[in-house]
């Protein structure tokens, strides 16, 4: 298959920022389709921007904020999602609007999402590890639950029964960690869960980081986008042998034609250090907050 049609799953628009972003910015570039789904708003996540305008004096608060309601605030996180979705290159983004710090497993969610599979028809699909921190009831490991029993729905309908058909189309799932969950290793041999693939993100970890610059809501953008992108996914980096790296666990063993040996492992040469040379960092990326990201109403 020379390009592929990716289906990402997430539960805030923060997650669809700061977790697999720079490898659906590197699908996107080589033009792959891929669609996102962020199951809520965020809306009542992190509210750092709520937080800071309280602090300020009433005469250098945002102006709408007096007259701030729930759908306001869900309309200036959608904002921020799609222009998220807009730097990664992502093809439709799609925000369910279920209620954050809600998200139970229920039959109706399955169905929703097994809609949307059944619709977009992807071959691969990226969602949270759907157990991880030993939770039972976070947002994040409960979305991926959700999605991967739509999964399971999506390929055992009958049109008989159930007037659609079944579809196998989904070659692949790959669970995306947020930091922390997983071991710090690339051994397998060490316990805990240990990722089984990274992803070197180097070449685009300026959009991974101008995404994460969209979320004024959370308090993200400038330093601190810079300070996650450096601390996690370059230490990610370093376990994976390059400047910046995502983390990914896939949730059977794969079976091969013959022993994988991918370009990067062939081409792999002696190098008696790594060192960080003509790849530029995150820190110095140039900010993409736009002004308006801090208004709530444009």
């Amino acid at each position: 298959m020379s390009q592929f049609n990716i289906l990402v799953v997430y539960p805030h628009p923060a997650d669809s920022a700061t977790e697999a972003s720079g490898t659906v910015a590197l699908h996107a570039e080589r033009g792959d389709k891929v669609t996102s789904v962020v199951v809520t708003h965020g809306e009542r996540h992190h509210m750092q921007w709520l937080a800071d305008q309280k602090a300020l004096p009433e005469d250098k608060r945002d102006p709408n904020l007096k007259s701030l309601t729930l759908d306001g605030y869900k309309d200036f996180k959608a904002r921020e999602a799609e222009r998220i979705a807009e730097i990664l290159g992502v093809h439709e983004l799609i925000l369910l609007g279920w209620t954050d710090h809600e998200i139970y497993f229920d039959l109706d969610k399955v169905h929703q999402l097994a809609d949307i599979i059944r619709r977009v028809k992807p071959d691969i699909v990226i969602t949270r590890f759907p157990s991880d921190t030993g939770s039972t009831t976070n947002d994040h490991p409960v979305t991926g639950r959700i999605v991967m029993k739509a999964l399971e729905v999506v390929t055992n309908r009958v049109r008989e029964f159930d007037g659609v058909d079944a579809y196998h189309g989904v070659k692949q799932v790959f669970f995306s960690f947020a930091g922390g969950e997983e071991s710090n290793s690339n051994d397998v041999f060490v316990p805990g869960i240990v990722p089984d693939v990274w992803v070197d993100t180097t070449s685009v970890i300026d959009k991974k980081v101008q995404a994460m610059d969209q979320l004024v809501s959370q308090g993200y953008e400038g330093e601190t986008a810079r300070w996650i992108a450096e601390a996690r996914d370059g230490r990610w980096g370093m376990i994976a042998g390059c400047a910046y790296a995502e983390p990914f666990l896939r949730p059977q063993a794969i079976t091969y034609d013959s022993l994988p040996m991918p370009p990067r492992v062939v081409g792999k040469q002696y190098r008696a250090t790594v060192l960080h040379t003509d790849r530029g960092t995150a820190r110095n990326t140039p900010s993409a907050t736009p002004p308006d990201a801090y208004r709530l109403k444009l």
